[in-house]
């Protein structure tokens, strides 16, 4: 073991990780549903109270969490720190200092767009939306189930953890921290293989949230639609990095791409899964992916302290496959080769690949990098267009090109001259978009995500007055009633700038209070011709 981690207990390597048995997930959700409906989460100060005893409880854990990471992924210290660690207390920060503000009503001036609503009030809450369930992915087996618990919390829901079980240190570091620093009326974890997870999704949640593959998500889908309750789904598929023949620098071009193909050893939903390279920059960029390597992990990453490790033998061999049936060519990058015993699948680079390589039929997920030619960018376009959506697309050149990339294609995100470094932006919303996921969260938008955003209008009994408050009501026939649809016309839908054909009537909307204007005349129609509907009674 490298000499920055130590056990966190025992014989951390030999861990056996507690399953939650089955009779007792039913409870564990009873419990919490029970304790949501007693108002529980209802004051902001204890939602705030919680989120800072997390804190408290991740500080003190530090180290062991690190170890976990370690342990599950031979991350390292470092990056474990960066990718992982810190984000989780960026995030209780960011909700520390602005959950206030992101959980106040918003407000519209109603009746300065339709009059009807004179002297109405009308405000959007942010309610919790009950008892949630988040369920974490293993290659980052802290963040991605912490980050989503963090705002669902401030959003006032109660929450289950399900960490994975192909990452048994850190699930079991993720239910030491939060047994021991939350209350188990607000969140509880719930640990488990395929058969427990099966069960807790026969449970009803107000909200489901999953992290991992579609075809798993689609079964999580499947659990929600059964109870018609919301979902997010955070997927992944075959993110395409295009170097095109205009890029101003190719040297950090290499070392960002190849940056995001090895980090967590390639295990990343967004890193880069395969190049799209002009022809004539290819030459020149090849060597320069291949002393990126060599520049971060040396000439034999397995024995670098920073280089991770496949997360079991099942991964592994999957990598494997489809090396040995790929049509390309291998470009040698180190003197190393697979280790199935320790793990190690080594940086690998293959160039010459084709759309219908083996190599192109799923996402990678490992430290595997296939080159695509191309020799225009509407062939490259066409190409990443013909594939499902990607969670994240990669362009490098100058900016209108960038550009018109961005425009003619989707993707959950997509970033110029970079790669995955937008994953650190918290402040941005972070999702897929058809099969590489729905929905959004990291910063306010989880808050949003796990929010019903109720909207509630008061209004006054005594305004407008009980003939003009007819118009809303039969009788609309006879000549007698015709004012009702003129005046509930200006005073409902007054008819806007584009809805009007005439010159006058165009001009008549840059009248300050316009709005209001035209339904006096109607008003003055009403006073003289309606009649109440329901008469006050004098006893």
């Amino acid at each position: 073991m490298d000499k920055e981690h130590s056990l966190i207990s025992g014989q951390l390597d030999k861990i056996e990780l507690q399953y939650t048995p089955i009779e007792a997930i039913s409870d564990t959700v009873s419990a919490l549903r029970d304790s949501f409906s007693s108002g529980t989460m209802r004051d902001i100060g204890f939602r705030k109270q919680q989120l800072r005893a997390l804190l408290k409880g991740l500080r003190e854990d530090k180290k062991n969490l690190l170890d976990a990471l370690y342990h599950d992924l031979h991350k390292s210290h470092t990056e474990g720190l960066y990718a992982e660690y810190d984000a989780v207390e960026y995030e209780i920060g960011q909700y520390l200092d602005n959950m206030n503000k992101w959980v106040k009503p918003s407000r519209n001036a109603l009746a300065m767009e339709q009059p009807a609503f004179l002297l109405s009030k009308s405000e959007v809450r942010k309610e919790p939306l009950g008892v949630v369930v988040i369920l974490g992915a293993w290659n980052y087996p802290f963040r991605l189930i912490m980050l989503p618990a963090i705002g669902a919390i401030a959003a006032g829901n109660t929450v289950v953890l399900k960490p994975s079980e192909l990452a048994p240190h850190t699930a079991q570091a993720v239910q030491n921290l939060v047994t021991r620093s939350m209350d188990s009326n607000v969140i509880r974890v719930v640990q488990g293989g395929v058969k427990e997870t099966t069960e807790l999704l026969k449970e009803k949640f107000d909200h489901y949230f999953y992290t991992g593959s579609g075809s798993v998500g689609k079964i999580v889908a499947r659990a929600a639609a059964e109870h018609l309750s919301g979902i997010t789904l955070e997927l992944g598929g075959k993110s395409p990095a295009i170097v095109h023949a205009d890029v101003s620098d190719l040297a950090p071009t290499a070392f960002r791409i190849m940056w995001s193909k090895l980090a967590n050893s390639g295990q990343t939903c967004v890193a880069t899964d395969y190049i799209l390279i002009h022809r004539s920059v290819k030459d020149k960029l090849v060597p320069l992916l291949v002393e990126a390597v060599t520049g971060m992990y040396g000439k034999s990453p397995k024995e670098s302290p920073d280089y991770g490790r496949i997360i079991n033998a099942r991964h592994w061999n999957r990598l494997m496959d489809a090396l040995s049936a790929t049509e390309g060519t291998q470009i040698a990058v180190t003197d190393d080769l697979p280790d199935e015993s320790d793990l190690y699948f080594p940086p690998t680079i293959v160039d010459g690949v084709r759309p219908g390589d083996s190599l192109m039929k799923d996402e990678l997920f490992g430290p595997i990098l296939p080159i695509l030619t191309y020799d225009t960018l509407d062939e490259a376009i066409s190409l990443v267009n013909s594939r499902d959506q990607p969670l994240a697309l990669y362009v490098f050149a100058k900016n209108d090109t960038a550009e018109a990339v961005v425009s003619r294609t989707r993707s959950g995100s997509a970033t110029v001259n970079d790669t995955m470094f937008n994953l650190a932006s918290q402040t941005n919303p972070f999702g897929g978009v058809g099969p590489s996921g729905v929905g959004r969260y990291t910063g306010r938008y989880t808050l949003d995500t796990f929010s019903h955003h109720r909207h509630v209008m008061k209004r006054p009994l005594w305004f407008p007055s009980p003939g003009v408050d007819s118009i809303r009501g039969p009788p609309f026939t006879g000549s007698e009633n015709s004012w009702k649809t003129d005046l509930s016309h200006q005073m409902v839908y007054p008819s806007l700038w584009s809805l009007r054909e005439s010159v006058l009537g165009k001009l008549v909307t840059l009248i300050p209070f316009w709005r209001m204007l035209v339904t006096i005349p109607g008003f003055l129609v009403a006073i003289i011709k309606s009649k109440p509907v329901v008469r006050r009674r004098k006893d």
